[in-house]
């Protein structure tokens, strides 16, 4: 099954959690929340004990984007907040081990995530150790832009290198319901939705809905 996570980056926090249980109401089972550092990618969102207060307030499971330099430091007060999914970005730091065994260790779901510049590639040497793979779309950290038409390919890419793994893929950045749809059946099942989802369209939520279901290309016999 594909899952749409909507990401709390788009939505009103001063009604976060009305919004919120909306969203669960409507089926919706995981919340993205990105955590930004102000370094690793220019805007500050998110620290810790936010996303600890965001958990108190959401029936949502949280899918924690750490977006932040030296993630070995703060992975512990990530860990600490109770999100189920926790993924870093390969390019911020050169103890990506480390900060994988930890979030495996405390029984976590941990992914890394690859930059539109990053060779998929990569990750051969993670493939066993991790649950997903997060590829952007988009460059990190940076709003109103436009979704990469050869992440497509990426998750192909990826798809062909993960095997029998079982490793799912998720996207991030610039997605609509066309686009989601193209990602699915390109092999992703895990899709992240913004504004597109937040904009209280209940065509949108339900069109969205009906992707979960969808299945993917590989899937078909």
């Amino acid at each position: 099954m594909n899952l749409i996570l909507p990401s709390i980056f788009a939505a009103d926090l001063m009604n976060l959690k009305s919004e919120c249980d909306v969203l669960y109401e409507e089926g919706f089972q995981v919340l993205h929340v990105d955590m930004m550092d102000g370094n690793f990618v220019p805007h500050i969102a998110f620290g810790p004990e936010q996303i600890k207060n965001i958990k108190k307030q959401v029936n949502m499971k949280l899918d924690v984007h750490m977006m932040v330099s030296a993630p070995e430091q703060h992975i512990a007060s990530v860990l600490d907040t109770g999100a189920e999914m926790i993924s870093v970005h390969y390019e911020s730091t050169p103890h990506i081990r480390f900060v994988i065994d930890q979030i495996k260790q405390h029984g976590r779901k941990a992914g890394i995530v690859i930059n539109p510049g990053t060779d998929t590639f990569l990750l051969k040497p993670f493939l066993n150790i991790i649950d997903y793979i997060l590829v952007m779309s988009i460059n990190p950290g940076r709003p109103n832009q436009v979704f990469m038409e050869e992440t497509i390919d990426r998750i192909r890419e990826l798809k062909v290198m993960i095997g029998q793994r079982d490793i799912q893929i998720e996207v991030d950045g610039g997605v609509d319901e066309s686009i989601a749809s193209q990602c699915i059946e390109a092999g992703a099942s895990l899709v992240v939705i913004g504004s597109y989802l937040f904009s209280n369209n209940k065509a949108h939520v339900k069109n969205l809905k009906s992707l979960e279901h969808r299945e993917r290309k590989d899937e078909r016999k």
